[in-house]
């Protein structure tokens, strides 16, 4: 499971931001935000030298700066395991948001995303390692509604150019606990030429 920790997203963390309580949460582009991840693939993928799997279980994590005007820049990345393999998903991008009143944003964002699947097996105490990657060009356009005074729904469409175009529809939930605290509750579809990869994800987000 280590192999998990080995998300594109540290950057993030050491990043200065400034809080504003009063901020509508549909307008706060500056926050970090993980949990876990469970994925269910489309078709089974070898798992092993003699097994198969439809699915794994890992982390995500996430992190956004606002860092002038409603400029931001943001940072993905997943990564989920079953046996000997392992699936990661990973972006960075900038972003503008434009908010069109305190209960409705849009944004897009232009950036680069990359997907990996790396298989690591042992057979007669050698280990074998192999990994398909495919990166390239993502944009994504998206909005975020809130619903109810502590709740608010994050729709977005995106796309990256690998080899073949891959699509992405996601729906985020997010729950305000206190000012700076909120629950996150996610399903995201990742349509691949050859697999498609639905993801449910539970977690937390520190709003700075």
């Amino acid at each position: 499971m280590k192999k998990l920790m080995l998300l594109p997203l540290a950057a993030l963390v050491g990043a200065s931001f400034t809080a504003n309580a009063q901020e509508p949460m549909t307008q706060n582009f500056d926050y970090i935000s993980g949990g876990l991840q469970i994925s269910k693939f489309s078709k089974d993928l070898p798992s092993g030298l003699n097994s198969m799997t439809d699915g794994g279980a890992g982390l995500y994590l996430r992190g956004s700066w606002n860092f002038t005007d409603n400029f931001f820049v943001e940072m993905r990345g997943d990564a989920v395991a079953s046996d000997d393999i392992t699936v990661s998903n990973g972006l960075m991008g900038l972003g503008y948001y434009m908010p069109i009143n305190e209960d409705f944003t849009v944004y897009g964002m232009a950036g680069f995303a990359k997907t990996r699947y790396e298989f690591d097996a042992k057979f007669n105490g050698t280990t074998f390692t192999a990994g398909v990657e495919d990166s390239g060009f993502t944009g994504e356009m998206g909005a975020r509604y809130q619903v109810m005074d502590k709740w608010m729904i994050e729709p977005a469409v995106r796309f990256a150019a690998y080899d073949d175009t891959m699509y992405e529809l996601r729906l985020g939930n997010n729950v305000q606990v206190t000012d700076h605290v909120s629950l996150e509750a996610n399903v995201s579809r990742l349509d691949f030429d050859f697999n498609k990869e639905t993801n449910f994800q539970l977690g937390a987000r520190y709003n700075f």
